[in-house]
């Protein structure tokens, strides 16, 4: 006799949009005469498994604060010229000096 193995469940937060458009899909796929219930699990999972890295850049990128972009391009600065401060950076980024940097 096999042991069964105890599937975990967890609660994840989604929007009421994400969870309409789960249960859409959930719902065109059960309009079958025949086979198991396909359920909003198989659809999130399968869904997630095919998100690649450059998606992940993308929301990485899309997350960023216009403050945060400024400390990348400070650090970047940096690493090319020196030590700067955020304030002498936000001064030099208004500068034409900066047109070439960047």
């Amino acid at each position: 006799m096999k042991k069964q193995i105890k599937q975990a469940w967890h609660t994840v937060r989604v929007s009421n949009e994400t969870k309409q458009l789960c249960d859409r899909i959930s719902k065109k796929d059960n309009q079958k005469k025949i086979g198991l219930k396909i359920k909003s699990n198989d659809v999130l999972k399968l869904g997630l498994n095919l998100i690649a890295e450059s998606d992940i850049k993308k929301l990485q990128s899309a997350s960023l604060s216009n403050e945060d972009r400024k400390e990348k391009l400070r650090k970047i600065y940096v690493k090319k010229v020196g030590r700067i401060t955020r304030d002498q950076f936000t001064g030099f980024m208004m500068k034409p000096d900066f047109i070439d940097f960047f």
